[in-house]
């Protein structure tokens, strides 16, 4: 998936620049909007991807700059994409009262994940598995 990869037919794209974290409130809501054909369990996991990696570009990468979803049909799949300013690799490790448990969660509820890093800063992906509400 590449920085631009919003500029493809299909993509939701919210521009969350200088956002706070009820901003990332909004985002989420924003991002429920968009996906009201999922069946719920789906769109509960989806939304748990799409506040984890909000979340982590907000205290790990500079804040994020855009939410980016694509919800494909046939099969059901949601991308969840989250751009940031941000230079460092996510990484998962083990959980402490400090936090770690985002990124597991995106793991385990997502079919696959990744990042890719442009001059611009990174783009965190994550695809969902789902079916049609």
């Amino acid at each position: 998936m590449s920085w631009n990869g919003a500029d493809q037919a299909g993509w939701y794209v919210l521009d969350v620049a200088g956002a706070d974290r009820p901003g990332l409130t909004e985002a989420r809501r924003w991002a429920e909007a968009k996906l009201g054909t999922l069946r719920e369990t789906d769109l509960i996991d989806t939304l748990i991807v799409v506040g984890e990696l909000l979340e982590n570009a907000y205290v790990h990468g500079g804040g994020p700059r855009q939410l980016r979803i694509h919800h494909a049909h046939d099969p059901c799949e949601v991308t969840v994409a989250v751009a940031d300013v941000g230079t460092g690799e996510p990484r998962m490790r083990v959980p402490d009262h400090g936090g770690g448990r985002g990124l597991l969660l995106v793991d385990q509820l997502c079919v696959d994940w990744g990042v890719s890093h442009h001059d611009e800063g990174k783009l965190v992906w994550a695809r969902v598995g789902c079916e049609e509400g």
